[in-house]
C-alpha cells in the first residue's frame, strides 16, 4: 500500500500520453489550425537546429522531453467555465494552443533568408510547405542553401589622415618578455591589425564573422589609447561581382565624426587619450551622497597621480590595497582592458561593492586627456548567517543546521574572517526522537583569507597578473554513529587560490599543507562492528592516525564566460593529492618506531601515505529554450604505499547516492561484484554489512540526463547513470571487489530514473527516483537485470533529495 502514490503517478503519465493526441485541439476554434510542428529541412547544416529555431516568428507548443505537449495537455484539462478556480489554475499552469498564422510564417521565411545570406549563402532559397489536416497545421521550411560565397582576398586599409599616430605600442601587461616589457616596441598599425585576424582567404563570406572582426579591431584601438573609438568607425566593402561566388573584401577605418556647436558635423583624425589622473572615492554612495561634487572627504591619500578620497568611515581600507588592485596608471595611454581589470580586481575585494569607473575628457596643451573617476560603496564589515537543511542519506531522514559569523575587513586589507558552527542529526533507527541511537555530528570551522598571494620570491608583475588569495583554515568535528564508532577530526591547512586575470575560466587551488588528526576512542568503538572488520580496516581506518597531504586542483568552466554565446556549457575538474611523504622523511631521520603491522609512528600515532587523483568532466547542450541534455564522465584512483597498505576510510571512494549511480542509495553499490554473503540485519547497512565494505580505491561515474522545463518553477528530468568502485587489490571481506581488466566492464552498474526539480533561480531543489537496470553484484538473492521486471519498481531503487544538479 505504501507505493500506491507512485503507481498512481505512473498511471497518470501513461494515461496523459495516450489521450494527448486526441485532446490537443480542444480549444482550437472552427476555421483555425493548431500549429502542430514547425521544422527546418536544409541540404546543408549551417547552424544548429536550436539556433535556427530562434528565427521562427511562431513556434508550436512546447514538448516536454521533446515527446509530448504536457503544458498544452494541462491547459486542455480545464473547463470552459473560467469562474471556477480549478479551471483558472489549470490554464495558468498550462499553455494555450498556438494557432497557425500565415503572416508570421511569411516573416519567418524572410528572416531565414536573411540568416542564410548573413552566413554567406547569398543564393539560398526558403520555401514554406504547409500541411493542414484535422485542425492541425504542420509547417516545413525547406532551405536550398546552394554553394556559399567565399573571400578571395582580404585587405585592411587605414588612411594616414584617419588616426593621429600611425604606430601602436602594447601595454606592458600583455608582454611576457621582461626586456620588452620595460621598453615596449612600437609597431605599425597595419602590422597590429593583421595579427590574429579572424578573416582569411577562402573563408565563407560570413557576416557574423565579419562583425566579430570589427569587435577585434575595436578592442585593439581601445587598448592603445583611442578612447572615443567604437565599432561604428569600421566598415567593409565587398565586391561580389568577381564571379564564381568570390568576394573581394576591404576593411576601412572611418575618421572621427565631431558635431560642432553650430550643428555641423566635421571629420577629424582619431586621437589617442592620456589618463592624466585617477581619483578614487572609496566611501561614495550615490543614493546618500547625491552628486559626486557633494562628496565630503575626511582624508585624502595622494601618490603618483592617484588620489584616494576617504569619506566618513575614514581610512577603513589601506591605500596600498586599493592601488595594488588598480591597473589604470596615470600618465599612460587609455587602455580599455586596464579598466576591465581594475573593475574586476576592486569588485573582488569583499569589503567593496558597486564599483563604478567613468572618464571625463578634457584638452591640455593641445592633447586629449582623461580624468578617471572610480567610486566604490563599502559593504558591511560584519555579518551573521544561519542555515537549515534536510538530508536523505540512504533512506535515512535527517536535519542539519549551522550559524556563521563573517568579518570582511579584519586588518583593513579586505581580509575575510569566517567562523561557522554546524550540527547534524540523522535518524538511522525507526524512532527519530531516540537521540542516543541515532547519528549525531557537531563541529566548527574557521578560516582567514587574504586577497593576495602570501608567498615569497614572487615578482610584482606576476602578482598583478593573477587574482589570488591565501587561506588559513582550521576545523574540528565530533561524529557519533551508534553501533559503529565515535570519532573526532581536527584539521588545519594553508591553501592558495588563483586565476589568471586574462584567462579567468581557469581556476587553480594549491593546498600547500593540509593536516588532519583522526581520533577514535577505543571505548566508543562498537566491538561487534570492530571485530567484524578485517585487520587492515582496523589498522588503517579505525585507529588514530595523521594525514599530512599536499594537493593541487585545476578547474575550468565557461558558465560565466561572455564569449560562450550559444555554445554548450562545460565544467572540468582534476585534482592530485599526495600524503605522508614529509612525515616519512621525518620518521626515517628520527628512526621512528614501528607497530605490529610494520607502520612507522610519529608521536605514537600512525600516519597515512598515499597518492590520490580525480577527474570529472560534464557538458550541457541546449536543445531549445526549455530542453537540454547534460552528460558527465568522471573517475578517481587512490593508491596506498610506504607506511600504509590501505587507503583510510575518509579518502576512499563510494558509489550510489544523489550524485552518483542513483539506482542505489549512498554507499550501497560496489565494490566490483561484491555482495555480503552473511545474514543481513534489518537495516540496509548494518554492523555485519557496513559502509566500509562498500568503499574502494578506484571510481568510475558516467551519466546522461535530459532536462525539460515544465511551468512556473517546475522542471522534469530523465536520466541514465553508470558506474561503480573497485579496490586496487583483493581485500578480506570485500571478495570480488578488486579491479581486473578482464572483467571490470562487466561490473559497471546501470540505473535509470525520473526526477522533479524546483528551480528558484538562486537554488534548485531536486527529488530523484532511480531504478536499477543492471546489478553487477553476484548476489544470488537479486536479479542481474532488474530492468526486465518493470512491475517491481517499488522495491528496486532509491529516492534522493539534493540541492543543485548532479552535474
Amino acid at each position: 500500500m505504501r507505493y500506491k502514490p507512485l503507481t498512481y503517478l505512473l498511471t497518470f503519465l501513461i494515461f496523459a500520453i495516450l489521450i494527448h493526441s486526441c485532446s490537443t485541439t480542444k480549444y482550437v476554434p472552427e476555421g483555425e489550425y493548431l500549429l502542430s510542428s514547425a521544422i527546418v529541412k536544409s541540404d546543408k547544416k549551417v547552424l544548429p537546429s536550436y539556433e535556427v529555431e530562434t528565427y521562427f516568428k511562431q513556434k508550436p507548443n512546447y514538448k516536454t522531453f521533446a515527446l509530448f505537449k504536457l503544458p498544452l495537455f494541462i491547459y486542455n484539462l480545464s473547463g470552459r467555465d473560467t469562474t471556477k478556480w480549478v479551471n483558472r489554475v489549470l490554464r495558468n499552469a498550462g499553455d494555450p494552443p498556438v494557432l497557425f498564422d500565415s503572416t508570421l510564417m511569411d516573416q519567418t521565411v524572410i528572416d531565414l533568408k536573411r540568416m542564410m545570406t548573413n552566413k554567406g549563402y547569398l543564393n539560398a532559397e526558403v520555401r514554406p510547405m504547409v500541411e493542414l489536416k484535422k485542425k492541425k497545421a504542420r509547417v516545413v521550411y525547406d532551405i536550398t542553401a546552394g554553394e556559399p560565397y567565399r573571400i578571395s582576398d582580404y585587405k585592411i586599409a587605414v588612411d594616414s589622415n584617419v588616426i593621429s599616430d600611425p604606430t601602436f605600442y602594447l601595454s606592458p601587461i600583455y608582454i611576457r618578455n621582461k626586456k620588452l616589457r620595460d621598453n615596449p616596441p612600437r609597431l605599425a598599425i597595419d602590422t597590429i591589425l593583421q595579427r590574429n585576424s579572424l578573416v582569411h582567404s577562402n573563408d565563407i563570406f560570413d557576416l557574423d564573422m565579419l562583425d566579430m572582426e570589427r569587435d577585434r579591431i575595436t578592442s585593439i584601438f581601445r587598448r592603445t589609447g583611442y578612447y572615443s573609438f567604437n565599432k561604428e568607425y569600421i566598415g567593409f566593402e565587398a565586391d561580389t561581382t568577381l564571379g564564381n561566388r568570390q568576394v573581394s573584401l576591404d576593411l576601412n577605418i572611418y575618421p572621427f565624426t565631431q558635431r560642432m556647436q553650430s550643428g555641423r558635423e566635421t571629420e577629424t583624425p582619431h586621437n589617442r587619450y592620456i589618463v592624466q589622473e585617477v581619483n578614487l572615492y572609496v566611501d561614495y554612495n550615490p543614493l546618500e551622497d547625491g552628486d559626486i561634487g557633494q562628496y565630503k572627504e575626511s582624508t585624502t591619500y595622494e601618490r603618483d597621480g592617484y588620489k584616494i578620497k576617504y569619506g566618513p568611515r575614514g581610512e577603513y581600507i589601506k591605500p596600498h590595497v586599493i592601488l595594488n588592485n588598480c591597473y589604470i596608471v596615470p600618465g599612460t595611454m587609455f587602455d580599455e582592458n586596464m579598466t576591465t581589470l581594475t573593475y574586476s580586481a576592486l569588485s573582488q575585494l569583499k569589503i567593496l561593492k558597486n564599483v563604478n569607473i567613468t572618464y571625463t575628457e578634457f584638452w591640455e596643451n593641445d592633447s586629449t586627456k582623461l580624468r578617471c573617476t572610480i567610486t566604490c560603496v563599502p559593504d558591511k564589515r560584519q555579518g551573521i548567517s544561519a542555515e537549515v537543511e534536510g538530508t536523505n542519506s540512504g533512506g535515512y531522514i535527517g536535519v542539519g543546521a549551522g550559524i556563521g559569523y563573517l568579518h570582511r575587513n579584519v586588518f583593513r586589507g579586505s581580509e575575510l574572517f569566517n567562523v561557522k558552527l554546524r550540527g547534524a542529526y540523522e535518524a538511522i533507527t525507526p524512532s527519530f526522537a531516540s537521540f542516543s541511537e541515532n547519528y549525531f555530528e557537531i563541529g566548527g570551522e574557521t578560516s582567514l583569507t587574504f586577497p593576495r598571494f602570501m608567498f615569497p620570491f614572487l615578482s610584482k608583475d606576476f602578482r598583478r597578473q593573477i587574482h589570488a588569495s591565501t587561506q588559513f583554515s582550521g576545523s574540528y568535528t565530533y561524529q557519533r554513529r551508534p553501533d559503529f564508532f565515535t570519532r573526532t577530526v581536527l584539521s588545519t591547512g594553508i591553501k592558495y587560490i588563483w586565476q589568471d586575470r586574462r584567462m579567468s575560466l581557469n581556476r587553480h587551488i594549491f593546498d600547500l599543507v593540509d593536516i588532519s588528526y583522526v581520533h577514535l576512542p577505543k571505548d566508543a568503538l562498537n566491538l561487534d562492528f570492530y571485530n567484524e572488520l578485517p585487520s587492515g580496516a582496523q589498522q588503517y581506518s579505525f585507529k588514530d592516525h595523521f594525514i599530512l597531504s599536499t594537493g593541487y586542483t585545476f578547474s575550468r568552466s565557461n558558465v560565466a564566460s561572455p564569449l560562450r554565446r550559444n555554445r554548450p556549457i562545460y565544467t572540468l575538474r582534476a585534482s592530485i593529492e599526495t600524503a605522508g611523504n614529509l612525515l616519512s622523511v621525518i620518521a626515517a631521520a628520527t628512526d621512528a618506531p614501528k607497530d605490529e603491522f610494520g607502520s612507522k609512528q610519529i608521536f605514537g600515532t600512525n600516519y597515512a601515505q598515499y597518492v590520490r587523483g580525480t577527474f570529472d568532466f560534464s557538458k550541457t547542450y541546449q536543445v531549445d529554450e526549455k530542453n537540454s541534455i547534460a552528460w558527465r564522465l568522471g573517475g578517481g584512483l587512490a593508491y596506498p604505499y610506504g607506511n600504509y597498505q590501505e587507503i583510510p576510510i575518509q579518502k576512499r571512494f563510494f558509489s550510489g547516492g544523489a550524485n552518483s549511480v542513483r539506482g542505489w542509495a549512498i554507499r550501497e553499490l560496489g565494490p566490483g561484484s561484491y555482495y555480503f554473503k552473511g545474514e543481513k540485519q534489518p537495516r540496509a547497512l548494518s554492523v555485519n554489512d557496513n559502509f566500509y565494505y562498500h568503499s574502494g580505491d578506484i571510481r568510475f561515474d558516467a551519466g546522461i540526463e535530459y532536462r525539460s522545463k515544465l511551468f512556473w518553477i517546475l522542471e522534469l528530468g530523465a536520466f541514465i547513470d553508470a558506474g561503480n568502485i573497485w579496490t586496487v587489490r583483493e581485500y578480506p571481506k570485500q571478495e570480488g571487489g578488486a579491479f581486473k581488466f578482464n572483467k571490470f566492464y562487466k561490473e559497471i552498474a546501470f540505473s535509470w530514473g525520473l526526477g522533479i526539480r524546483l528551480d528558484f533561480d538562486f537554488v534548485l531543489i531536486r527529488l530523484d527516483r532511480g531504478w536499477k537496470a543492471y546489478d553487477p553484484s553476484g548476489d544470488p538473492a537479486t536479479t542481474k537485470w532488474p530492468v526486465k521486471h518493470p512491475f517491481r519498481l517499488s522495491s528496486n531503487g532509491a529516492w534522493h533529495i539534493a540541492v543543485g544538479y548532479p552535474f
